[in-house]
């Protein structure tokens, strides 16, 4: 009883590693946004892709002559997917704390860095200010819309009986949509919602194109954390279908990516001119790129600091992908 009492004055007088480590409340809520900020920009830009890939649109937005109602109906969108995608990812960090550690990914939370108090605090604020942000729109579809974005994200994570993080293809399947409302958020705009009408396969394409990309790159990601899913008890598709099968079925997907595009392109003479071939050109060297990622990555699946290399490399195509989509509306 008597020694109990001595290590427990010791720890207060001499507090642990872990407890000195730990950042205070300002410097936490940074050095979470910052560790997932990457990721949160990714989905941004699918908005701001979606906001800008209808025809049309730029000569809808100059006859605006407001220059406020056009700032209050647009700068929002990007940053309310920037805000719940941050919020959501590191909500997966939190409760992924133990896996993380045995897949070696030094982030603030499994690290002790930063305190799960301390992370509960950052996603209600994130998801808080997204919300806040979709009411200044004054645009009821971007309200409604935000609605199953936040369901899809607690449901990835939690609750552990539910959670689609576990689930074999509905984890990856979940991503793409998340990914996919993302860019549907930049067509809620009210410029652009017309336009939507007018031009439905635009809009039906850019999502597609954005869905099978991310889908991808979840299934990247998956293969290099196979050690530490498995030892969660998960059925990723790595998992469940092995490394090279994975690797083939992506191969195919890339493929897909670009046969839609041409036959999109082939089939819609009256919405795809001579002059948007920019379109279906870019998905194709986007697509094309991928797979010889893809071969890559068949070479180095089994090594996690490897895999963590190719994974990054992702990031700069969804980029390309994106901008393309965007970048193709100005020559309809």
């Amino acid at each position: 009883m008597k020694s109990t009492l001595i290590r427990e004055i010791k720890k207060e007088i001499h507090p642990t590693n872990e407890s000195k480590s730990q950042a205070s409340f300002l410097r936490s809520q940074i050095m979470l946004f910052n560790s997932r900020r990457k990721h949160g920009l990714l989905y941004s830009f699918a908005t701001a892709a979606g906001l800008f890939c209808i025809p049309g649109i730029l000569g809808v937005m100059a006859t605006e002559t407001e220059i406020n109602m056009l700032f209050q109906k647009t700068i929002p969108l990007p940053f309310i997917t920037l805000m719940i995608a941050v919020g959501m990812y590191v909500l997966n960090d939190l409760v992924d704390a133990d896996i993380d550690r045995v897949n070696s990914k030094n982030r603030p939370i499994p690290s002790g860095l930063v305190s799960k108090r301390q992370a509960w605090t950052f996603i209600i604020l994130t998801n808080g200010l997204a919300v806040g942000m979709s009411l200044v729109t004054f645009n009821l579809i971007t309200c409604i819309l935000l609605v199953p974005m936040i369901i899809i994200g607690i449901l990835y994570s939690l609750p552990k009986q539910v959670a689609l993080m576990n689930r074999f293809l509905l984890k990856n399947i979940s991503i793409a949509l998340f990914y996919m409302l993302c860019a549907m958020l930049g067509f809620t705009s009210s410029y652009s919602i017309d336009l939507v009408i007018k031009n439905p396969i635009i809009a039906i394409h850019t999502i597609a194109m954005s869905g099978i990309m991310i889908f991808v790159g979840s299934t990247v990601n998956d293969l290099g954390d196979i050690k530490g899913d498995k030892g969660a008890g998960r059925h990723t598709i790595p998992i469940v279908l092995g490394g090279l099968k994975t690797v083939k079925m992506l191969i195919i997907l890339l493929a897909a990516m670009a046969a839609l595009s041409w036959l999109l392109y082939a089939s819609f003479d009256k919405i795809y001119s001579v002059g948007n071939m920019v379109t279906p050109i870019a998905v194709s060297v986007v697509a094309a790129l991928a797979i010889l990622r893809m071969s890559k990555i068949q070479r180095v699946f089994e090594d996690m600091k490897l895999m963590r290399v190719q994974h990054k490399k992702w990031f700069p195509l969804y980029m390309v992908l994106q901008s393309a989509m965007a970048m193709g509306s100005f020559f309809y």
